[in-house]
């Protein structure tokens, strides 16, 4: 019999000692170092040499985040669209889909600018959430450069560096 208490006392004990870290643990406010990479598809009608429109869905992953923050370990699915001249864009606009740890998502809207192949600068605004982020707000403010060569030499992979902030209001009891 005291083997049976003492084993059990012993699963609990390494249950609640060495159980992941829930969301319970988040963060309601914060903000920190955000990183995110991506894979994307594009289609491009070119208008002459100097113009070009381009649509475009990415998929990703944030590598870096507050361990406290809902986008820590978090995946996201993003369509935008951009309108270049001289390779240079001003109206670069889209929305993305993160799907947080524990399955809720996160929307947001983004505008941003830039020069291929040289830098772009990018604007994030949280928009909803499900489940737990309903009435997220906050944003990013992301930077990025040249990207990485892909695979299928026909698609990119890129990268968002910057500073993520957030607030997800209180839940009325």
């Amino acid at each position: 019999m005291n083997r049976i208490i003492l084993s059990s006392l012993l699963a609990l004990i390494l249950f609640v000692g060495f159980a992941p870290a829930t969301n319970a643990d988040m963060a309601m406010e914060g903000s920190g170092q955000y990183k995110g990479v991506f894979s994307t598809t594009y289609k491009v009608i070119p208008m002459q040499k100097e113009r070009l429109q381009m649509t475009y869905e990415a998929v990703g992953l944030v590598v870096e985040a507050p361990a406290d923050s809902p986008f820590y370990n978090s995946t996201f699915y993003v369509i935008g669209a951009l309108h270049a001249i001289k390779g240079v864009y001003k109206d670069h606009s889209g929305f993305i889909r993160y799907t947080c740890s524990n399955g809720d998502n996160i929307f947001a809207t983004y505008i941003g600018s830039g020069e291929f192949g040289v830098s772009k600068k990018v604007t994030y605004t949280f928009v909803g959430g499900t489940g737990e982020y309903v009435g997220i707000e906050g944003g990013a403010e992301l930077a990025g450069g040249k990207g990485f060569p892909h695979p299928t030499k026909t698609d990119r992979i890129g990268m968002s560096v910057g500073k993520v902030h957030w607030k997800i209001p209180q839940k009325k009891k």
